[in-house]
């Protein structure tokens, strides 16, 4: 993690975009941005 909410997208072991979260608390970003990242 780079930064608190802050999700690398990976399809096949590379990285093919991100997600950015913010205007929580970088907990509740980080938890937003592993969800969409999950769904992904």
């Amino acid at each position: 993690m780079i930064f608190a909410g802050g999700v690398p997208l990976k399809r096949g072991g590379q990285v093919v975009g991100a997600i950015g979260v913010s205007g929580g608390t970088g907990e509740q970003d980080q938890t937003v941005a592993e969800a969409g990242a999950a769904a992904f």
